[in-house]
């Protein structure tokens, strides 16, 4: 066999695959149902104790994986919470876009936003949570960008389409769309935030069969004092 020559060395070196990135495993391609996770198990943790009081190796045992794979997938704690939250936030305005976009008008088409917020809330309970250490308390380090990012879209869709069921003489001419929607949000988003109260309380259970009455509860009693 012909020596190998220094041109054949470097063409064999050339051809070898780069290093892996920091924390990636052997053989790993990319798993998303790891990095969901990832991001849920933050979500849990996050929302019960803070971003402060929750550590890598707490999310990562809850999750099933080691820490390294949140440094491959996240970089660190705080990218993975800014993820989290970027991306809980982002699914429930695409929902409520959807629904909306789908309406003929709010009256008719209720139903389909009702359900799709008691829906998230029902199944990711850790949002209504998060949302109120996160975004509403003074110390909330993701306000800013939830008003500048979720927030403001749905307060320029919602009121919208009060507006326009105002307009077409299906609800109250003297109504406010704004406080319509304020009261709206509070009748639907309120009962899961006070979730660890009502349900000790009252003894409710958050399950598909509380949500789905829930949902015909609200339309009902949202519709029936704002039409015409």
């Amino acid at each position: 066999m012909a020596p190998r020559t220094r041109e054949s060395r470097r063409s064999t070196r050339s051809r070898r695959p780069p290093p892996r990135g920091p924390g990636r495993p052997e053989g790993d391609s990319g798993h998303p149902e790891v990095r969901a996770a990832l991001l849920d198990a933050g979500g849990r943790l996050f929302s019960a104790r803070g971003y402060q009081a929750v550590s890598l190796r707490e999310i990562a045992r809850d999750a099933g994986v080691t820490p390294a794979m949140i440094h491959y997938y996240f970089g660190d704690k705080q990218g993975l919470y800014d993820a989290m939250l970027d991306e809980a936030f982002a699914r429930v305005l695409k929902r409520v876009r959807g629904a909306a976009s789908a309406m003929a008008g709010l009256g008719e088409g209720l139903g389909d936003l009702l359900d799709v917020l008691t829906g998230t809330f029902t199944a990711e309970p850790w949002i209504p949570g998060l949302m109120i250490r996160e975004v509403l308390s003074e110390e909330g380090r993701f306000r800013e960008r939830f008003i500048g990012q979720y927030a403001s879209q749905m307060a320029a869709l919602l009121p919208a389409l009060v507006k326009h069921e105002i307009d077409d003489g299906r609800f109250r001419d003297d109504l406010d769309p704004r406080l319509a929607f304020l009261s709206l949000l509070g009748m639907t988003v309120f009962p899961f935030v006070a979730r660890p109260v009502v349900e000790r309380v009252l003894g409710v259970k958050y399950d598909e069969r509380f949500r789905s009455a829930f949902a015909d509860h609200t339309r009902r009693l949202f519709l029936e004092g704002v039409g015409s």
